[in-house]
């Protein structure tokens, strides 16, 4: 078809448009005016309820353009079906007339982030509430596989074997599974929630072999803090068989995929735990406000809270499948808990926080590690 047979048939249904809006205004002039305006500013009030849930971002590509098309289409007071039947044909028309104006989601070279392609956008909208992404710089974008899925068991997965990151369907953009929702209107819970899942990419970014990326300086010492960890700390550890009875424990020598699990779960159910925490501390307001000796306190004194309750303390799920039988879930004891050496690396080279947190943190868990039971030896 020809441009000029497409602009043609463009015209015939502007015309047809305001034809409409013409006879509209003679009925408007006539007995039933007052009919008319009732079912007009009906339809205007449903459209605007309808805005006032949608938010800013989500509006219709038409209202973004500012076209002469879209005010025209503005003024059109049809019935709301008609409303409806009007803008699909008028953005049919905008994609073929003007392709130029249009965002496209496979466009790299926009400066909006591509919603198919999450890592830019996440980085960029961390970046501007003040979150860590340090340590998300350092992984490839393309290492990571997003989905959203309808989860039942968990509220998040994450899967080493193929790096593919799987999040509830809540954590995208309207609940529709397409995009990443705005960090800015996610729940404290559902960011510390997102950061525990990141954490274990970054973890499988270090050991995968398979991106051909060579690593920083500051990945190389967390990946070797990671294998002396798992040679002991994690491999020959006391569990908890029940949960609630921290006095009760059974030895345990963990297979590789296990140890590699605990670790894995242990570090990451800490940064979570930061991320929602300094949140809290802060009221959301990450890039304006910094550290005070009050906030440091108030801190302590959660992390304290959180140690001694065993929020923090990590979990796996049994390799043996027999075992996995009597117990998803196995969560480690507190002799083979988050280790002052532990805290001190993950705030300092992977969330980036300032030494005078990073001593008050580790100061906490030296305290508690004295009152328990030490771990078993490897020896």
């Amino acid at each position: 078809m020809s441009k000029s047979l497409k602009n043609s048939k463009m015209l015939n249904v502007i015309q047809y448009f305001a034809l409409s809006y013409q006879r509209w205004q003679l009925v408007q002039k006539g007995s039933s005016s007052k009919a008319a305006g009732i079912l007009t500013s009906g339809a205007y009030e449903e459209v605007r309820e309808h805005d006032k849930r949608r938010p800013a971002c989500a509006k219709p590509l038409w209202r973004r353009q500012g076209t002469k098309l879209a005010n025209f289409f503005h003024t059109l007071p049809v019935t709301y079906f008609g409303r409806m039947w009007g803008l699909a044909i008028l953005v049919s028309l905008i994609s073929v007339n003007m392709p130029s104006q249009a965002w496209s989601a496979e466009d790299t070279n926009s400066s909006r982030p591509n919603p198919r392609h999450p890592w830019p956008a996440l980085l960029q909208q961390a970046d501007t509430l003040g979150l860590p992404t340090g340590f998300l710089k350092h992984i490839d974008p393309n290492f990571v596989t997003v989905k959203f899925e309808d989860l039942r068991t968990y509220a998040a997965e994450y899967h080493p074997h193929d790096h593919t990151m799987i999040l509830n369907l809540r954590l995208s953009f309207n609940e529709a599974g397409g995009a990443l929702a705005d960090l800015a209107r996610m729940t404290h819970h559902d960011v510390a929630l997102l950061y525990h899942e990141l954490l274990h990419a970054y973890l499988d970014y270090l050991y995968a072999t398979d991106h051909g990326q060579a690593l920083t300086a500051e990945d190389q010492q967390v990946l070797e803090a990671a294998n002396n960890q798992m040679a002991c700390h994690y491999r020959f550890v006391r569990i908890n068989p029940i949960r609630q009875l921290k006095g009760a424990t059974e030895l345990r020598f963990l297979s590789d995929q296990d140890t590699w699990e605990v670790m894995n779960e242990t570090w990451a159910v800490f940064v979570g735990w930061v991320l929602w925490t300094k949140l809290e501390l802060f009221h959301d307001h990450l890039t304006t406000k910094s550290w005070t000796p009050p906030l440091i306190e108030q801190w302590t004194q959660r992390l304290t809270d959180a140690v001694n309750s065993g929020e923090l303390l990590g979990y796996y799920e049994p390799d043996d499948p027999e075992e996995r039988q009597i117990a998803r879930k196995r969560f480690i004891a507190p002799s083979n808990g988050l280790t002052a050496q532990d805290v001190d690396l993950l705030l300092t080279m992977v969330l980036g926080e300032p030494p005078e947190l990073v001593q008050a943190s580790t100061a906490v868990f030296e305290q508690y590690q004295a009152t328990v039971e030490p771990a078993p030896s490897c020896e």
